[in-house]
Protein backbone atom coordinates (compact mmCIF):
# COMPACT_ATOMS: atom_id res chain seq x y z
CA UNK A 1 0.00 0.00 0.00
CA UNK A 2 1.71 3.21 -0.75
CA UNK A 3 2.16 6.18 1.57
CA UNK A 4 2.00 9.41 1.54
CA UNK A 5 4.10 12.58 3.00
CA UNK A 6 1.54 12.79 5.29
CA UNK A 7 1.28 9.07 6.94
CA UNK A 8 4.71 8.24 8.76
CA UNK A 9 5.32 5.72 11.81
CA UNK A 10 4.29 6.87 14.81
CA UNK A 11 5.67 5.72 18.33
CA UNK A 12 3.50 2.35 19.59
CA UNK A 13 2.49 3.18 23.26
CA UNK A 14 0.44 0.26 23.23
CA UNK A 15 1.37 -2.93 25.38
CA UNK A 16 3.49 -5.66 23.99
CA UNK A 17 1.89 -9.09 23.29
CA UNK A 18 3.89 -10.42 26.24
CA UNK A 19 2.79 -7.59 28.79
CA UNK A 20 -0.23 -8.10 27.74
CA UNK A 21 -0.54 -11.49 28.49
CA UNK A 22 1.05 -11.24 31.59
CA UNK A 23 -1.58 -8.45 32.91
CA UNK A 24 -4.63 -10.69 31.55
CA UNK A 25 -3.74 -13.95 31.88
CA UNK A 26 -0.70 -14.69 33.82
CA UNK A 27 -0.05 -14.24 37.00
CA UNK A 28 -0.68 -10.55 36.73
CA UNK A 29 -4.02 -10.93 37.31
CA UNK A 30 -4.18 -13.07 40.92
CA UNK A 31 -3.84 -9.87 42.96
CA UNK A 32 -7.46 -8.86 43.84
CA UNK A 33 -7.37 -5.59 45.42
CA UNK A 34 -8.52 -4.59 49.27
CA UNK A 35 -11.18 -1.82 47.35
CA UNK A 36 -12.68 -4.65 44.91
CA UNK A 37 -13.18 -7.40 47.84
CA UNK A 38 -14.74 -4.52 50.27
CA UNK A 39 -17.48 -3.90 47.10
CA UNK A 40 -18.03 -7.16 46.47
CA UNK A 41 -18.50 -7.44 50.02
CA UNK A 42 -21.07 -4.66 49.85
CA UNK A 43 -22.60 -6.35 46.86
CA UNK A 44 -23.00 -9.76 48.80
CA UNK A 45 -24.70 -7.92 51.64
CA UNK A 46 -27.02 -5.73 48.95
CA UNK A 47 -28.34 -9.01 47.55
CA UNK A 48 -28.89 -10.67 50.75
CA UNK A 49 -31.04 -7.97 51.38
CA UNK A 50 -33.38 -8.78 47.81
CA UNK A 51 -33.45 -11.92 48.94
CA UNK A 52 -35.24 -11.31 52.32
CA UNK A 53 -36.93 -8.44 50.81
CA UNK A 54 -38.32 -10.86 48.09
CA UNK A 55 -39.32 -13.45 51.05
CA UNK A 56 -40.95 -11.07 53.19
CA UNK A 57 -43.07 -9.78 50.12
CA UNK A 58 -44.68 -13.33 49.88
CA UNK A 59 -45.46 -13.41 53.27
CA UNK A 60 -47.14 -9.99 53.17
CA UNK A 61 -48.74 -9.83 49.96
CA UNK A 62 -51.42 -7.73 49.83
CA UNK A 63 -51.99 -8.13 45.95
CA UNK A 64 -51.13 -7.32 42.62
CA UNK A 65 -50.09 -3.70 43.54
CA UNK A 66 -47.58 -5.07 46.28
CA UNK A 67 -45.32 -6.55 43.30
CA UNK A 68 -44.82 -3.31 40.47
CA UNK A 69 -41.55 -2.66 42.24
CA UNK A 70 -40.38 -6.41 41.99
CA UNK A 71 -41.47 -6.38 38.40
CA UNK A 72 -40.06 -2.86 37.62
CA UNK A 73 -36.48 -3.45 39.06
CA UNK A 74 -36.73 -6.89 36.79
CA UNK A 75 -37.80 -4.93 33.99
CA UNK A 76 -34.26 -2.93 34.82
CA UNK A 77 -32.41 -5.62 34.60
CA UNK A 78 -33.47 -7.13 31.51
CA UNK A 79 -33.23 -3.74 29.87
CA UNK A 80 -29.32 -3.27 30.56
CA UNK A 81 -28.30 -6.67 31.48
CA UNK A 82 -29.82 -8.27 28.48
CA UNK A 83 -29.23 -5.43 26.22
CA UNK A 84 -25.00 -4.71 27.41
CA UNK A 85 -24.21 -7.80 25.32
CA UNK A 86 -25.30 -6.27 21.86
CA UNK A 87 -21.95 -4.20 22.46
CA UNK A 88 -20.06 -7.03 21.68
CA UNK A 89 -22.36 -8.31 19.09
CA UNK A 90 -23.30 -4.89 16.52
CA UNK A 91 -19.71 -3.90 16.22
CA UNK A 92 -18.02 -7.31 15.96
CA UNK A 93 -20.72 -7.69 12.97
CA UNK A 94 -19.70 -3.91 11.13
CA UNK A 95 -16.01 -5.37 12.14
CA UNK A 96 -15.34 -2.60 14.45
CA UNK A 97 -11.88 -2.44 15.40
CA UNK A 98 -12.54 -0.38 18.66
CA UNK A 99 -14.77 -2.20 20.16
CA UNK A 100 -12.44 -5.19 20.57
CA UNK A 101 -11.21 -4.39 24.09
CA UNK A 102 -14.69 -3.84 25.41
CA UNK A 103 -16.38 -7.20 24.27
CA UNK A 104 -15.51 -9.25 27.26
CA UNK A 105 -17.39 -6.40 29.57
CA UNK A 106 -20.45 -6.16 27.24
CA UNK A 107 -20.36 -10.12 26.95
CA UNK A 108 -20.50 -10.77 30.74
CA UNK A 109 -23.63 -9.45 31.29
CA UNK A 110 -25.12 -12.64 29.76
CA UNK A 111 -24.29 -14.14 33.60
CA UNK A 112 -26.57 -11.48 35.31
CA UNK A 113 -29.56 -12.37 32.94
CA UNK A 114 -28.95 -15.80 34.06
CA UNK A 115 -29.85 -14.33 37.44
CA UNK A 116 -32.65 -12.22 35.88
CA UNK A 117 -34.18 -15.56 34.59
CA UNK A 118 -33.92 -17.36 37.96
CA UNK A 119 -36.04 -13.97 39.45
CA UNK A 120 -38.66 -14.35 36.97
CA UNK A 121 -40.07 -17.09 38.77
CA UNK A 122 -41.17 -15.62 41.59
CA UNK A 123 -42.65 -12.29 39.47
CA UNK A 124 -45.00 -15.00 37.21
CA UNK A 125 -46.84 -16.37 40.11
CA UNK A 126 -48.44 -13.15 40.41
CA UNK A 127 -49.57 -13.01 36.75
CA UNK A 128 -53.26 -13.61 36.71
CA UNK A 129 -53.75 -16.80 34.35
CA UNK A 130 -55.97 -15.69 31.19
CA UNK A 131 -59.16 -17.43 32.36
CA UNK A 132 -59.42 -17.04 36.10
CA UNK A 133 -62.91 -16.42 36.24
CA UNK A 134 -63.91 -18.46 33.38
CA UNK A 135 -66.44 -20.00 35.84
CA UNK A 136 -68.01 -17.27 36.92
CA UNK A 137 -67.96 -15.23 34.00
CA UNK A 138 -68.38 -17.82 31.17
CA UNK A 139 -65.70 -20.16 29.05
CA UNK A 140 -65.38 -17.16 26.50
CA UNK A 141 -64.28 -14.38 28.58
CA UNK A 142 -60.76 -14.14 28.99
CA UNK A 143 -58.45 -11.84 30.16
CA UNK A 144 -57.32 -9.35 27.25
CA UNK A 145 -53.71 -10.40 26.14
CA UNK A 146 -51.91 -11.36 23.12
CA UNK A 147 -52.77 -15.07 24.05
CA UNK A 148 -55.65 -15.39 22.56
CA UNK A 149 -56.44 -19.18 22.48
CA UNK A 150 -53.84 -20.62 24.00
CA UNK A 151 -53.91 -21.88 27.62
CA UNK A 152 -54.41 -20.12 30.39
CA UNK A 153 -50.98 -20.04 31.75
CA UNK A 154 -49.26 -19.57 28.36
CA UNK A 155 -47.50 -15.99 29.71
CA UNK A 156 -46.30 -17.40 32.51
CA UNK A 157 -44.22 -20.50 30.40
CA UNK A 158 -43.11 -18.59 27.39
CA UNK A 159 -41.57 -15.81 29.25
CA UNK A 160 -39.76 -17.74 31.60
CA UNK A 161 -38.24 -20.34 28.51
CA UNK A 162 -37.44 -17.12 26.51
CA UNK A 163 -35.60 -15.13 29.19
CA UNK A 164 -34.33 -18.38 29.80
CA UNK A 165 -33.26 -19.12 26.43
CA UNK A 166 -31.80 -15.78 26.48
CA UNK A 167 -29.64 -16.17 29.56
CA UNK A 168 -28.21 -19.83 27.80
CA UNK A 169 -27.64 -18.24 24.54
CA UNK A 170 -25.61 -15.35 25.95
CA UNK A 171 -23.57 -17.54 28.05
CA UNK A 172 -23.03 -19.05 25.19
CA UNK A 173 -21.56 -16.88 23.22
CA UNK A 174 -19.44 -15.01 26.59
CA UNK A 175 -18.22 -18.84 26.86
CA UNK A 176 -17.16 -19.00 23.00
CA UNK A 177 -15.77 -15.64 22.72
CA UNK A 178 -13.59 -16.53 25.81
CA UNK A 179 -12.12 -19.82 24.63
CA UNK A 180 -8.78 -18.24 23.32
CA UNK A 181 -8.18 -16.70 26.99
CA UNK A 182 -8.92 -19.90 28.60
CA UNK A 183 -5.83 -21.38 26.45
CA UNK A 184 -4.00 -18.64 27.67
CA UNK A 185 -4.62 -18.81 30.93
CA UNK A 186 -3.94 -22.82 30.74
CA UNK A 187 -0.30 -21.82 29.14
CA UNK A 188 0.42 -18.94 31.88
CA UNK A 189 -1.67 -18.72 34.60
CA UNK A 190 -0.75 -20.77 38.00
CA UNK A 191 -2.90 -22.39 40.56
CA UNK A 192 -6.79 -23.33 40.45
CA UNK A 193 -7.09 -20.49 37.31
CA UNK A 194 -4.50 -22.31 35.38
CA UNK A 195 -6.44 -25.89 36.35
CA UNK A 196 -9.84 -24.65 35.05
CA UNK A 197 -8.18 -22.54 31.69
CA UNK A 198 -7.11 -26.22 30.83
CA UNK A 199 -10.81 -27.73 31.25
CA UNK A 200 -12.42 -24.63 29.67
CA UNK A 201 -10.17 -23.86 26.87
CA UNK A 202 -11.03 -27.50 25.20
CA UNK A 203 -7.98 -28.52 23.49
CA UNK A 204 -7.48 -24.90 22.13
CA UNK A 205 -4.00 -24.55 20.03
CA UNK A 206 -5.07 -21.73 17.65
CA UNK A 207 -5.00 -23.70 14.60
CA UNK A 208 -6.63 -22.21 11.61
CA UNK A 209 -9.56 -24.56 11.22
CA UNK A 210 -10.38 -24.10 15.08
CA UNK A 211 -9.52 -19.93 14.44
CA UNK A 212 -12.69 -20.59 11.96
CA UNK A 213 -14.66 -22.66 13.78
CA UNK A 214 -14.63 -19.77 16.66
CA UNK A 215 -15.60 -17.18 14.37
CA UNK A 216 -18.72 -18.97 13.11
CA UNK A 217 -20.18 -20.02 16.42
CA UNK A 218 -19.38 -16.07 17.34
CA UNK A 219 -21.66 -15.12 14.30
CA UNK A 220 -24.34 -17.67 15.48
CA UNK A 221 -24.68 -17.13 19.07
CA UNK A 222 -24.32 -13.35 18.50
CA UNK A 223 -27.11 -13.66 16.04
CA UNK A 224 -29.66 -15.66 18.09
CA UNK A 225 -29.14 -13.89 21.25
CA UNK A 226 -30.00 -10.94 18.99
CA UNK A 227 -32.88 -12.14 17.59
CA UNK A 228 -34.14 -13.82 20.90
CA UNK A 229 -33.33 -10.11 23.09
CA UNK A 230 -36.30 -9.12 20.73
CA UNK A 231 -39.08 -11.60 21.58
CA UNK A 232 -38.00 -11.61 25.52
CA UNK A 233 -38.65 -7.50 24.97
CA UNK A 234 -42.04 -8.21 23.38
CA UNK A 235 -43.10 -10.68 25.62
CA UNK A 236 -42.22 -9.17 29.02
CA UNK A 237 -43.38 -5.59 28.27
CA UNK A 238 -46.76 -6.74 26.52
CA UNK A 239 -47.51 -9.59 29.61
CA UNK A 240 -46.07 -7.56 32.35
CA UNK A 241 -46.95 -4.16 31.72
CA UNK A 242 -49.59 -3.78 29.22
CA UNK A 243 -52.00 -6.25 28.94
CA UNK A 244 -52.15 -5.43 32.73
CA UNK A 245 -53.82 -2.41 31.87
CA UNK A 246 -57.54 -2.23 30.78
CA UNK A 247 -57.64 0.23 27.17
CA UNK A 248 -53.86 0.23 26.66
CA UNK A 249 -53.44 -0.81 23.07
CA UNK A 250 -49.69 0.04 21.79
CA UNK A 251 -47.99 -1.86 19.01
CA UNK A 252 -45.12 0.47 19.39
CA UNK A 253 -44.13 0.38 23.26
CA UNK A 254 -42.45 -3.22 22.83
CA UNK A 255 -39.87 -1.42 20.26
CA UNK A 256 -39.66 1.21 22.80
CA UNK A 257 -38.93 -1.34 25.58
CA UNK A 258 -36.17 -2.60 23.12
CA UNK A 259 -34.66 0.52 22.28
CA UNK A 260 -33.86 1.29 25.71
CA UNK A 261 -32.91 -2.25 26.05
CA UNK A 262 -29.93 -0.78 23.69
CA UNK A 263 -29.74 2.32 25.33
CA UNK A 264 -28.95 0.72 28.80
CA UNK A 265 -26.81 -1.59 27.37
CA UNK A 266 -24.36 0.73 26.19
CA UNK A 267 -24.44 2.53 29.31
CA UNK A 268 -23.66 -0.14 31.17
CA UNK A 269 -20.47 -1.04 29.31
CA UNK A 270 -19.66 2.63 29.68
CA UNK A 271 -19.74 2.57 33.03
CA UNK A 272 -17.54 -0.96 32.97
CA UNK A 273 -15.27 1.03 30.96
CA UNK A 274 -14.58 3.40 33.68
CA UNK A 275 -14.76 0.65 36.50
CA UNK A 276 -12.36 -1.49 34.48
CA UNK A 277 -9.72 1.51 34.17
CA UNK A 278 -10.45 2.81 37.73
CA UNK A 279 -10.52 -0.42 39.67
CA UNK A 280 -8.91 -3.30 37.46
CA UNK A 281 -5.88 -2.32 35.95
CA UNK A 282 -7.09 -1.97 32.27
CA UNK A 283 -6.29 1.54 31.82
CA UNK A 284 -3.66 0.12 28.89
CA UNK A 285 -6.04 -1.62 27.44
CA UNK A 286 -9.07 0.73 27.25
CA UNK A 287 -9.17 4.28 26.60
CA UNK A 288 -10.93 7.49 25.10
CA UNK A 289 -11.57 5.98 21.32
CA UNK A 290 -13.57 3.14 23.36
CA UNK A 291 -15.47 5.88 25.07
CA UNK A 292 -15.52 8.07 22.29
CA UNK A 293 -17.21 5.45 20.15
CA UNK A 294 -19.54 4.21 22.85
CA UNK A 295 -20.54 8.52 23.50
CA UNK A 296 -21.68 8.13 19.69
CA UNK A 297 -24.07 5.18 20.30
CA UNK A 298 -25.08 6.37 23.46
CA UNK A 299 -25.95 9.74 21.53
CA UNK A 300 -27.98 8.46 19.11
CA UNK A 301 -30.18 5.47 21.09
CA UNK A 302 -30.79 8.67 23.43
CA UNK A 303 -32.34 10.67 20.31
CA UNK A 304 -34.25 7.38 19.55
CA UNK A 305 -35.46 7.37 22.78
CA UNK A 306 -37.61 10.44 22.09
CA UNK A 307 -38.14 9.15 19.17
CA UNK A 308 -40.28 6.09 19.74
CA UNK A 309 -41.59 7.71 22.90
CA UNK A 310 -43.05 10.38 21.22
CA UNK A 311 -44.54 8.06 18.01
CA UNK A 312 -46.52 5.95 20.82
CA UNK A 313 -47.61 9.00 22.75
CA UNK A 314 -48.70 11.02 19.85
CA UNK A 315 -51.13 7.81 18.96
CA UNK A 316 -52.96 8.68 22.14
CA UNK A 317 -52.72 11.89 22.36
CA UNK A 318 -54.91 12.03 18.76
CA UNK A 319 -57.00 9.70 19.27
CA UNK A 320 -58.60 10.80 22.74
CA UNK A 321 -60.75 7.94 22.91
CA UNK A 322 -61.76 7.25 26.74
CA UNK A 323 -59.07 4.57 26.93
CA UNK A 324 -56.62 6.81 25.28
CA UNK A 325 -56.91 9.71 27.63
CA UNK A 326 -56.95 6.97 30.73
CA UNK A 327 -53.53 5.23 29.31
CA UNK A 328 -52.31 8.57 29.37
CA UNK A 329 -53.31 10.00 32.64
CA UNK A 330 -52.02 6.54 34.20
CA UNK A 331 -48.17 6.72 32.45
CA UNK A 332 -47.84 10.39 31.99
CA UNK A 333 -50.04 13.06 33.58
CA UNK A 334 -51.82 11.15 36.45
CA UNK A 335 -50.48 9.89 39.64
CA UNK A 336 -46.49 9.09 38.34
CA UNK A 337 -46.46 12.56 36.41
CA UNK A 338 -43.34 13.43 38.60
CA UNK A 339 -41.54 10.37 37.74
CA UNK A 340 -42.27 10.70 34.05
CA UNK A 341 -40.79 14.43 33.70
CA UNK A 342 -37.68 13.18 35.76
CA UNK A 343 -37.41 10.21 33.41
CA UNK A 344 -38.01 12.81 30.65
CA UNK A 345 -34.74 14.97 31.87
CA UNK A 346 -32.55 12.06 32.80
CA UNK A 347 -33.16 9.48 29.72
CA UNK A 348 -33.01 11.99 27.12
CA UNK A 349 -32.65 15.78 27.71
CA UNK A 350 -29.24 15.43 30.25
CA UNK A 351 -27.88 12.92 28.50
CA UNK A 352 -28.23 14.67 25.00
CA UNK A 353 -26.92 17.81 25.90
CA UNK A 354 -24.03 16.30 27.92
CA UNK A 355 -23.62 14.14 24.43
CA UNK A 356 -23.88 16.84 21.79
CA UNK A 357 -20.36 18.53 22.86
CA UNK A 358 -17.07 17.16 20.98
CA UNK A 359 -14.77 17.63 23.83
CA UNK A 360 -16.91 16.02 26.47
CA UNK A 361 -17.51 13.14 24.41
CA UNK A 362 -14.37 12.85 23.24
CA UNK A 363 -13.39 12.87 27.26
CA UNK A 364 -13.02 9.90 29.81
CA UNK A 365 -15.20 11.60 31.86
CA UNK A 366 -18.33 12.75 30.02
CA UNK A 367 -19.87 9.61 28.61
CA UNK A 368 -19.40 8.01 32.51
CA UNK A 369 -21.49 10.66 33.55
CA UNK A 370 -23.84 10.32 30.73
CA UNK A 371 -24.18 6.93 30.98
CA UNK A 372 -25.43 7.22 34.71
CA UNK A 373 -27.86 9.81 33.83
CA UNK A 374 -28.93 7.32 31.70
CA UNK A 375 -29.24 4.50 34.11
CA UNK A 376 -31.07 6.30 36.55
CA UNK A 377 -33.52 7.10 34.49
CA UNK A 378 -34.45 4.40 32.79
CA UNK A 379 -34.88 2.60 36.29
CA UNK A 380 -37.41 5.09 37.06
CA UNK A 381 -38.57 4.94 33.79
CA UNK A 382 -39.56 1.05 34.87
CA UNK A 383 -41.20 2.45 37.75
CA UNK A 384 -43.13 4.88 36.32
CA UNK A 385 -44.39 1.72 33.40
CA UNK A 386 -44.23 -1.37 36.23
CA UNK A 387 -45.98 0.34 39.08
CA UNK A 388 -48.17 2.06 37.32
CA UNK A 389 -49.14 -0.89 35.22
CA UNK A 390 -49.61 -3.47 38.86
CA UNK A 391 -51.48 -1.05 40.39
CA UNK A 392 -53.90 0.18 37.47
CA UNK A 393 -56.75 -2.62 38.50
CA UNK A 394 -56.47 -4.20 41.58
CA UNK A 395 -59.37 -6.89 41.29
CA UNK A 396 -58.61 -9.72 38.69
CA UNK A 397 -61.93 -10.21 38.16
CA UNK A 398 -62.25 -6.26 36.94
CA UNK A 399 -59.46 -6.72 34.85
CA UNK A 400 -61.38 -9.12 32.72
CA UNK A 401 -64.57 -7.39 32.31
CA UNK A 402 -63.39 -3.72 32.65
CA UNK A 403 -62.30 -1.78 29.04
CA UNK A 404 -61.00 0.96 30.51
CA UNK A 405 -59.41 2.23 33.66
CA UNK A 406 -62.95 3.29 36.06
CA UNK A 407 -60.75 4.80 39.22
CA UNK A 408 -57.21 6.09 38.77
CA UNK A 409 -54.79 4.63 41.21
CA UNK A 410 -52.92 6.77 43.83
CA UNK A 411 -49.34 6.95 43.89
CA UNK A 412 -48.16 4.08 45.27
CA UNK A 413 -45.20 4.33 47.13
CA UNK A 414 -42.11 1.74 48.14
CA UNK A 415 -41.99 0.10 51.16
CA UNK A 416 -38.87 -1.11 52.94
CA UNK A 417 -38.90 -4.24 51.43
CA UNK A 418 -39.55 -3.35 48.13
CA UNK A 419 -36.23 -0.78 48.88
CA UNK A 420 -34.50 -4.26 49.92
CA UNK A 421 -35.54 -5.11 46.40
CA UNK A 422 -34.64 -2.52 44.29
CA UNK A 423 -31.38 -2.56 46.27
CA UNK A 424 -30.61 -6.36 46.52
CA UNK A 425 -31.00 -7.76 43.08
CA UNK A 426 -29.05 -5.68 40.67
CA UNK A 427 -26.45 -6.17 43.33
CA UNK A 428 -27.29 -9.62 42.97
CA UNK A 429 -26.37 -9.11 39.37
CA UNK A 430 -23.60 -7.12 39.56
CA UNK A 431 -21.82 -9.75 41.76
CA UNK A 432 -22.83 -12.75 39.67
CA UNK A 433 -20.24 -10.68 36.58
CA UNK A 434 -17.33 -10.00 39.50
CA UNK A 435 -17.03 -13.31 40.11
CA UNK A 436 -16.99 -14.78 36.92
CA UNK A 437 -13.90 -12.05 36.20
CA UNK A 438 -12.10 -13.97 38.93
CA UNK A 439 -11.67 -16.43 36.42
CA UNK A 440 -12.26 -15.31 32.94
CA UNK A 441 -10.12 -11.31 32.51
CA UNK A 442 -11.87 -8.48 32.03
CA UNK A 443 -10.45 -7.31 28.65
CA UNK A 444 -10.46 -10.07 25.82
CA UNK A 445 -6.83 -10.74 25.99
CA UNK A 446 -7.17 -12.65 22.02
CA UNK A 447 -8.79 -9.92 20.61
CA UNK A 448 -6.33 -7.43 21.66
CA UNK A 449 -3.50 -9.24 20.58
CA UNK A 450 -5.34 -9.56 17.15
CA UNK A 451 -6.07 -6.19 17.02
CA UNK A 452 -2.16 -5.66 16.88
CA UNK A 453 -1.66 -7.36 13.94
CA UNK A 454 -4.23 -6.11 12.05
CA UNK A 455 -3.37 -1.97 13.29
CA UNK A 456 -0.34 0.23 13.50
CA UNK A 457 -0.29 3.78 14.90
CA UNK A 458 0.87 6.52 12.56
CA UNK A 459 0.86 10.72 12.47
CA UNK A 460 -1.79 12.01 10.28
CA UNK A 461 -0.96 16.14 9.34
CA UNK A 462 -1.22 17.57 13.09
CA UNK A 463 -2.35 14.28 14.81
CA UNK A 464 -2.18 10.43 15.86
CA UNK A 465 -4.30 7.79 14.21
CA UNK A 466 -4.73 4.30 14.03
CA UNK A 467 -4.08 2.70 10.99
CA UNK A 468 -6.54 -0.64 10.33
CA UNK A 469 -6.18 -3.30 8.18
CA UNK A 470 -9.45 -5.52 7.32
CA UNK A 471 -8.11 -9.11 7.44
CA UNK A 472 -11.29 -10.34 5.84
Amino acid sequence: MATSSLITDAPDNRPSNAESTATLAGEGRTAISSGLKLFMWILAVGSLLGIVGIVFRFINDDGRQDWGYYAATLGWMITVFGGAPMVAIAPALTKANWARPVARIASLAAVATSVSALLLIPLVFKLPPLTEFSEVLGDDVRRRSIWFDSPAYAPHFWNVLSLMTLALVGIAMAYVMAIPDFAAIRDHGTGWKQRWGKKLARGFHGRQQQWEWLAMRIGITGALYFAILLFVNFLFSIDFAVSLVPGWKDSLFPFYHTLTSFQGGIAFAIIGIWAARRWGGMSKFMGQEQMWSLGKLLLATTLLWFYFFYSSYIVFWYGRSEADSATIKLLVSGPYIYVFWIVFMLAFIAPWWVMIWNKVRDSLWGPPIAAVLVLVGLFLDRIRIYVASWSAVPDDLALATTPVIEKMPNTIWPDMFDIFIMVGLPALGLLSILLVTRLVPVASLWEIQQSRLISKPIRFLRGHALLVGKPD
